[in-house]
């Protein structure tokens, strides 16, 4: 912020040097689009010392905060388990905290401080864990950490696809627009990887929307994973744009099971999440 900006209000620094209105400047504010020094502000008449950085933004064609209510998979003292709805975020991004699952989650549960330790992606649903106190908290990120856990995942491709694992490692495309991932060509800091695939059985896909089912195991937990995967396959998931899939007007990718030892009780615990968006 340059020095002659100093007795102006955070709006109206953001208002002179952005295209921003005053009136768009408080709306980036009040949806946590703006950082101060890397940390979200809010308050719009806030004044800031010369040097300080400001990172603003703003997506105009952000739809209304979401109302819904997050379904509860498992709950007890220590754990709360949800099934994500696709097209939310699993938390902000740069241009808002109010359209995430955390962000539902806190008007929801606001008794509740949530301790995050896996990811899903925006357009992908299902079943995602998080520590409700500090034990939980540590014992979830050693289990994360560590792999000592089974995820499985529902997906559905376009053509069948033979049992098989893939071993290949998945790095950021460079130069890629839109940014994405691959196994091939000019990684960013590629990493070992592996998805194990198998087609799954009639009981498994019984009362779902009739296709190619298929039914991965991920023993790692990098971006876009079973995508990337998938694609190195030649079998994108159906209606990934991003990758190539067959047009859809979803991401037919779930996160369908998930089996762990509790990280306070040491019960083992095999939870899932219905796949009811993919029902007949």
């Amino acid at each position: 912020m340059a020095a002659e900006d100093a007795e102006l209000r955070l709006d109206q620094i953001i208002a002179k040097r952005t295209e921003l209105s005053r009136r768009s400047a408080r709306e980036a504010l009040k949806l946590g689009g703006v950082q101060v020094d890397r940390k979200r502000v809010k308050v719009a008449g806030k004044l800031v010392k010369p040097g300080t950085e400001i990172r603003v933004a703003f997506d105009p064609d952000l739809p209304p905060v979401p109302t819904i209510t997050i379904p509860v998979v498992f709950e007890d003292t220590w754990l709360l388990a949800v099934d994500k709805p696709a097209g939310i975020a699993t938390q902000g991004t740069w241009a808002t905290d109010r359209h995430d699952l955390l962000a539902l989650l806190k008007t929801q549960r606001p008794d509740l401080k949530l301790f995050l330790h896996h990811r899903l992606d925006q357009g992908t649903s299902g079943l995602l864990v998080l520590a409700k106190e500090a034990k939980a908290n540590k014992g979830l990120a050693s289990a994360f950490a560590g792999r000592d856990l089974e995820k499985l995942y529902l997906v559905r491709i376009s053509a069948p696809l033979e049992a098989c694992t893939v071993e290949a490692p998945i790095g950021r495309l460079r130069g890629a627009d839109p940014g994405r991932f691959g196994c091939t060509g000019d990684l960013i800091d590629p990493r070992s990887a592996r998805t194990d695939f198998r087609p799954a059985t009639a009981e498994e896909t019984a009362g779902l929307v009739p296709g190619h089912w298929i039914v991965a195991r991920i023993h790692t937990g990098r971006t876009h994973q079973i995508r990337v995967h998938l694609v190195h396959l030649g079998h994108a998931v159906l209606g990934d744009a991003l990758y190539g899939g067959a047009p859809s007007d979803r991401l037919w990718l779930h996160a369908w099971r998930l089996g762990l030892k509790h990280p306070v009780t040491g019960e083992a615990l095999n939870l899932e999440a219905p796949p009811v968006r993919f029902s007949v």
